[in-house]
C-alpha cells in the first residue's frame, strides 16, 4: 500500500465518520405521533373544561385514557419501523434516543405518582393541572438537546418555542385557556418538527 492509496483510505474513512455523524435523525414518526396525541387530547380537555360539545366530565378518563393506550401501542410499534433505517448509531439518533427515554421517565415518573395518588385517596389530587410547565421544560430539553447533537436546526428553534409555552403556560395557569395553549404549543413544538424530520428521513439501507 503506498502512501496515496493510504491518504484515500483515510480520507474515505473520514468521509464516513462524518456522514455517520450528520445522518437525518429516525425520531420524526416519534414526535408526530405523540404531536397528534398531545394536541389532540390537550384540545379536547379544552373542550370539556369550556363546555365546547357539552360532555360530561367523565369525558376526562376517557380522553386520557385513550391517549395512554394508544401512545403506548403506537410507540411500540414504531420501535419496529426504524429498524432497517441507516443512521440509527449516528451520535445524534443516539442522543435523540436517550434524551427522550429519559425524558420519558420522568414524565412516567410524575403522572403515575399522581395517578395513583389519586386512587389511593379516592379522589382528585392537585398536580395535574399545574403540570404543563413541567412537561414543555422537558419538551424544550430534549428538543434543544437533539438538534444540537444532530445541528438539526429546527428541533433546537422548537425547543425555544417550548420554553415559551413554558413561559405561557404559567401565565395562562388556573384559567381554562391554558389547555388551548397546551394545544398550540404541542402543535407547534412537537407535530411540525416530527413532520420535518419525517420528510428528511432516510428511506431505506442503501
Amino acid at each position: 500500500m503506498n502512501h496515496t492509496t493510504l491518504q484515500d483510505d483515510l480520507a474515505y474513512v473520514r468521509d464516513l465518520a462524518e456522514a455517520g455523524q450528520q445522518a437525518p435523525l429516525l425520531g420524526g414518526r416519534f414526535l408526530v405521533l405523540w404531536g397528534v396525541l398531545t394536541t389532540t387530547a390537550y384540545f379536547l380537555h379544552y373542550s370539556i373544561t369550556t363546555n365546547m360539545f357539552g360532555w360530561p366530565e367523565t369525558a376526562y378518563g376517557w380522553v386520557w385514557g385513550a391517549f395512554l393506550v394508544i401512545g403506548i401501542i403506537g410507540q411500540s410499534l414504531l420501535v419496529y419501523t426504524i429498524r432497517n433505517k441507516p443512521g440509527s448509531n449516528s451520535v445524534g439518533n443516539r442522543a435523540e434516543a436517550n434524551v427522550w427515554m429519559a425524558g420519558g421517565f420522568a414524565l412516567f415518573a410524575y403522572f403515575g405518582t399522581l395517578i395513583a395518588k389519586s386512587i389511593v385517596t379516592s379522589g382528585p389530587v392537585a398536580g395535574f393541572e399545574t403540570s404543563l410547565p413541567i412537561v414543555f421544560a422537558i419538551y424544550g430539553t430534549g428538543l434543544i438537546t437533539s438538534g444540537i447533537m444532530s445541528n438539526t436546526k429546527p428541533l433546537t428553534y422548537a425547543g425555544f418555542g417550548a420554553f415559551v409555552m413554558l413561559a405561557a403556560a404559567i401565565w395562562f395557569e388556573g384559567t381554562s385557556a391554558i389547555w388551548g395553549v397546551a394545544s398550540l404549543g404541542a402543535f407547534l413544538t412537537v407535530l411540525l418538527p416530527g413532520l420535518i424530520l419525517m420528510r428528511n428521513e432516510p428511506q431505506s439501507v442503501v
